[in-house]
């Protein structure tokens, strides 16, 4: 199978391509290395540095994919709210260009990662599955169910190509960026604890979510078009145990040895208790699930990753805030 791989340098699409490779494939990588780095790309993936806002018919008419896994976003939920046009902008437009370029050069498949964020606020306290209705809260989610209805539309009106949906919650592993202080809790617990300084803790720390180590997921991204009951639908997928933010600070200070404490910063405005259920993805994808890391596991994995590296700079945001009520004060920072 030929594909090409959006978002090859950054976390879940580097592991994405990684298994891709593994199974013979031939994979083209893209990524504009604002937030991926340059040494993620996995061996055997031909890579180039582009901007999937920019033009791609070039690349797309000289490697004729047969597939499309399109994983580059810029992902910083909260952070959303405060640079909502360039969350359009990269989100919705670079997934439009990504997928009009697919249709173009004859794309057979086209996978797609959401994100829980496209649900918003649970309507009460069960866990979300694939039939809750999806009223996004944020930039972030809006910008992720309007390309999920762009990608479905396209289909209906085009005829192709046949799509797979996916969304990942809170999904940590090696290559995760540890150094982006906007975005990805575990990341940043781990990286504060390595620099022992203290772990920024939104609120009382009471929210909860569901974590998932990251290869589960990535195995069904890959295995996405070559599974007939995928095609054409909609699946969450990631991890089954719940923990608070403040559970999951106090476990990393452990996992680490650190002498760090915990800084309690005003709450910012969120959902407050996040978990889905992943029925669907179990039936369709068992073989990805079957050798599943726990919870604690994972985070016994992330910490030993976590203790070789050597933390970069932090990663700047990506744009100038363009709407500063209520942006958090260590942000501003």
């Amino acid at each position: 199978m030929r594909a090409i791989v959006t978002g090859v340098a950054g976390f879940i699409g580097s592991h994405v391509a990684e298994d891709l490779v593994a199974q013979g494939n031939t994979i083209v990588g893209i990524d504009d290395l604002s937030g991926g780095r340059r040494e993620n790309v996995p061996s055997g993936v031909e890579f180039h540095q582009r901007d999937c806002c920019q033009p791609l018919d070039d690349l797309f008419e000289r490697y004729r994919p047969e597939v499309v896994y399109h994983l580059a976003a810029y992902a910083a939920e909260g952070l959303s709210h405060h640079i909502p046009n360039y969350n359009y902008a990269n989100n919705v437009i670079g997934t439009t260009n990504v997928l009009s370029a697919a249709q173009r050069s004859g794309v057979r498949h086209f996978v797609f990662t959401s994100s829980i964020a496209a649900y918003g606020h649970p309507p009460d306290d069960q866990p979300l599955d694939e039939s809750t209705s999806c009223h996004p809260c944020d930039p972030y989610g809006i910008a992720k169910l309007a390309c999920e209805q762009h990608i479905a539309a396209f289909f209906d009106y085009f005829g192709g190509p046949a799509f797979t949906i996916f969304r990942p919650h809170n999904v940590f592993g090696p290559r995760q960026n540890i150094s982006d202080p906007y975005r990805n809790v575990v990341g940043i617990f781990f990286r504060c604890a390595k620099q022992g300084v203290s772990l920024p803790v939104f609120g009382d720390g009471s929210q909860t979510r569901r974590f998932s180590y990251i290869d589960s997921v990535a195995q069904c991204i890959a295995m996405a078009p070559t599974v007939d009951a995928a095609r054409n639908e909609t699946f969450n997928v990631g991890g089954d145990e719940s923990l608070s933010v403040l559970e999951l600070a106090t476990a990393i200070i452990k996992l680490t040895g650190a002498r760090s404490k915990l800084e309690f910063l005003p709450p910012r405005k969120e959902v407050q208790h996040a978990h889905a259920k992943h029925g669907r993805s179990h039936r369709v994808f068992p073989e990805a699930y079957a050798g599943a890391i726990s919870l604690d596991a994972g985070l016994e994995r992330m910490a030993h990753h976590v203790a070789s590296l050597t933390i970069p700079p932090p990663t700047p945001c990506p744009s100038a805030i363009e709407i500063d009520d209520g942006l958090p004060p260590s942000w501003r920072a």
